[in-house]
């Protein structure tokens, strides 16, 4: 932890886990001297939420937080300890947009199991009852290995079908990723872990219970997360979407003596000394630590003439581009509740998935979607700088095929999110260790935080940040 002193620290990155890391900095030593740098004119990162006139919210990134494990509550905690309780809108299990989930299979909407009961029958597309599918686990040989992509992984324990239906889809609407190329080690960690320790997972799982991610009893004491737990939420959000988290966590950073400097883009960063000098396009900062928060490709270019084994590491990590369309319709058009749809990458759809965002949190009387393409495919569907018309086109050809609205939007928003999702592909994890052992060698006073290292989820991301500050 750092010490009581006047430290200075430059936080680079004014997304959610850059205001989080700033955040925690002045927590832990408020006599710290903090200066947050962002390339563009606004903070939040890919938390980006309109709200027109008429009080309606479109969400163009992230637009639920899950409750689920200590990066859940740690969340919820943050969202209470700046006075946001009031505004939380939650959904629980027990709600059918939590409960139904659906595929798009030989042009079908296919609803996924979601109990006991479900995962004992024999639901289309699949050819036998998931619960058998499961068993497969038990038959299935062990592989040694330090990764493997995911669907490989699922695929040699679950059967065929669970990676083409379940696991596919999953990776493309999450991280809008490819499953072949996915690290299981990354993405399903304890999954491979057990595996790897028992030869079974369902077994390992079962024998290994103990070793299980403990809940942190500090966040326990939260009165939120006892309500959100005892509850059972699954998700939440907030009135005014979630960038009313950002803008009121910025707000308490500023409020707390961090300086924001917007519109300021690091462009080098080099050792002197015992300290790190940002150089930006308007002037170098010399500090004593500097915490990036930064896209690994971002960031690598400011090392690339400077530290140029890390500038190599940091660039291996790829990125998915998608494209995101909101379709907007009078009334409610849907016959059944749902959170909506994902597309396995053996269907000829250059969509991912459609999720029915006023099924989750309602608006009136308006049917309100989000369509999501391109990701991983994104470049090989639409080339280099597809036009929003026929990225609208394709989002209306959807709904309009799949859902049966054949009317036209009354309001609409395209968007191209441009590598706005890291991709733990199989060797990723090897990769984030080496790159910290690389700046722990080579005593560089400089911390990696964010989505390109430690989840790609907001929790994610904003745990990694505070992580980042309570580790040095």
């Amino acid at each position: 932890m750092y010490p009581h002193r006047s430290m200075s620290v430059a936080v680079l990155g004014g997304g959610v886990s850059g205001l989080a890391a700033a955040h925690y900095l002045k927590l832990v030593n408020p006599t710290s001297q903090v200066i947050l740098l962002e390339a563009s004119h606004r903070l939040g990162g890919w938390i980006k939420s309109t709200t027109f006139d008429d009080g309606i919210t479109y969400e163009e990134g992230p637009r639920t937080l899950r409750v689920v494990g200590n990066a859940g509550a740690n969340t919820l905690v943050l969202a209470e300890s700046l006075g946001l309780t009031e505004k939380i809108i939650k959904v629980d299990y027990s709600h059918p947009s939590a409960k139904n989930r659906m595929i798009r299979v030989d042009g079908q909407l296919h609803k996924l199991p979601n109990s006991l009961k479900t995962a004992l029958k024999k639901l289309p597309p699949f050819s036998k009852p998931l619960a058998i599918s499961a068993l497969s686990d038990f038959r299935a040989k062990k592989v040694h290995n330090t990764d493997e992509s995911l669907y490989s992984f699922v695929n040699r324990r679950f059967g065929s079908e669970v990676a083409k239906y379940a696991i596919d889809p999953l990776a493309r609407g999450v991280f809008a990723g490819n499953a072949r190329e996915l690290s299981v080690k990354s993405l399903a960690k304890r999954l491979h872990e057990v595996e790897q320790s028992h030869g079974s997972v369902l077994l390992g799982m079962f024998r290994d219970r103990k070793n299980s991610e403990k809940s942190d009893p500090e966040l326990l004491k939260s009165e939120l997360v006892q309500k959100a737990r005892s509850e059972k939420w699954a998700v939440w959000s907030l009135k005014g979407g979630l960038e009313t988290l950002v803008t009121t966590l910025a707000q308490k950073v500023e409020d707390s003596g961090v300086d924001i400097l917007r519109n300021t883009p690091v462009t080098n960063i080099w050792q002197s000394g015992p300290k790190l000098i940002v150089g930006t396009d308007k002037k170098q900062i010399e500090v004593d630590r500097v915490i990036s928060c930064l896209p690994s490709n971002h960031l690598s270019s400011a090392l690339e003439h400077t530290h140029k084994n890390l500038f190599k590491l940091l660039k291996s990590i790829p990125y998915a581009t998608v494209g995101v369309v909101t379709l907007e319709y009078p009334g409610q058009l849907l016959k059944e509740v749902a959170f909506g749809y994902l597309v396995p990458s053996s269907e000829p759809c250059k969509v991912l998935g459609v999720i029915f965002d006023t099924c989750t949190f309602p608006q009136g009387n308006r049917t309100i979607f989000t369509v999501m393409m391109g990701g991983y495919w994104f470049k090989e569907f639409f080339g280099e700088n597809p036009s929003q018309e026929s990225l609208l086109d394709l989002a209306q050809s959807e709904v309009r095929k799949m859902l049966k609205i054949n009317e036209l939007p009354v309001r609409f928003s395209v968007n191209i999110l441009r590598d706005c999702i890291p991709q733990y592909v199989v060797g990723h994890s090897e990769a984030v260790y080496n790159a910290r052992r690389l700046i722990k060698e080579q005593n560089i006073p400089l911390t990696l935080a964010g989505n390109s290292y430690d989840g790609v989820g907001v929790n994610d991301a904003i745990m990694s940040a505070k992580r980042a500050v309570l580790s040095q």
